[in-house]
């Protein structure tokens, strides 16, 4: 399964993915963690004195080079790397990344063990691309690493970037479940609405669902209640002390020492996503879609010609088996 934590930012997104990571890797799960964010804050909150190595960032382009060099695998439809685009999708002839293989190479080579789950991370500004360069376009390669992953009988999550960044690229149709975070202040609340009505237009309400984060009241939870529809408002994390001390000292975030209506609601998000069919074949109708458009722009097609034929057309959606062939 995978599931993305958005909201504004400062809304408490990163800390909930780490929470949650940790809570879905003590059941026994095998999680890979993608710190997407480009505030790279999730390693130092699972590990005080972590951090990532530079040289392992996905944006890094020698690293975006040799992943996609794999996964293009005997792609024919991938005429040369240039033209592997952020909505290049995979073929029956493309390689796919095994979140259940512990030997999976992308996997092994590309991201850190760390207290039971292993992480990954998109990366930050390069001081070379100062003022030049959106942090979008590093974000294409984690598109490409989401269209060609394998994810059952194991979990990838995402903290994934602020507000609704995420309808910028394919990201948003790329998960099963997106837990949009949101504190109790009109400002949240706009933002909630703006990703809703984004959400609707892209066709994922279904996938989505909100949580409140730093609820100090009742007034606070009645607030958020009010101006979020009942239908997809899951439950709201009270203001944690043990938080508060995990932000202020060197200690880890784990999710067995936070409050028990917390701990609660990580078991009611476990247990949506659990319930949640396979959108595997949605996903990759989607992502046809979503490819089409892009590539049919004038600055893509200019440069590298008609990409739209790099859809396999005779993928079989409905079966694993090709998918799970390496």
């Amino acid at each position: 399964m995978r599931i993305a934590f958005v909201g504004k930012g400062g809304s408490g997104k990163t800390s909930l993915s780490v929470l949650y990571s940790h809570f879905v890797g003590a059941l026994g799960n095998r999680v890979v963690l993608v710190d997407a964010d480009l505030n790279l804050h999730a390693g130092s909150l699972l590990s005080p004195d972590f951090v990532f190595p530079s040289e392992l960032y996905l944006s890094q382009p020698k690293v975006m080079q040799e992943i996609r060099t794999y996964l293009r695998g005997k792609n024919h439809r991938i005429t040369d790397l240039s033209a592997f685009v952020k909505t290049t999708p995979p073929t029956s002839d493309s390689n796919f990344i095994h979140l259940d293989n512990i030997n999976d190479p992308i996997v092994q080579k590309f991201s850190i063990p760390l207290v039971g789950l292993r992480l990954m991370t998109v990366g930050t500004y390069d001081s070379a691309a100062l003022g030049t360069s959106c942090y979008h376009n590093n974000l294409g390669i984690f598109e490409n690493i989401l269209s060609h992953t394998i994810d059952e009988s194991a979990w990838l999550i995402a903290d994934m970037v602020a507000g609704i960044d995420a309808f910028a690229n394919t990201l948003y149709t790329q998960f099963d479940l997106v837990v949009l975070v949101v504190e109790p202040t009109r400002r949240g609340v706009e933002v909630v609405k703006q990703f809703l009505h984004l959400a609707e237009c892209g066709e994922i309400l279904e996938t989505l669902v909100v949580v409140g984060n730093k609820i100090r009241t009742p007034n606070d939870d009645s607030f958020l209640r009010r101006e979020i529809p009942s239908e997809l408002y899951l439950g709201s994390f009270i203001f944690s002390d043990y938080m508060l001390t995990v932000d202020q000292s060197k200690i880890p975030l784990e999710s067995n020492m936070i409050e028990d209506p917390n701990r609660c609601l990580l078991s009611l998000i476990h247990d949506r996503i659990n319930s949640q069919s396979s959108r595997q074949i949605q996903r990759m109708t989607m992502l046809h879609d979503l490819h089409r458009r892009y590539v049919a722009q004038s600055y893509i097609s200019e440069r590298f010609g008609d990409l739209s034929n790099q859809i396999d057309p005779n993928l079989d959606l409905s079966s694993n088996r090709r998918l799970y062939e390496l």
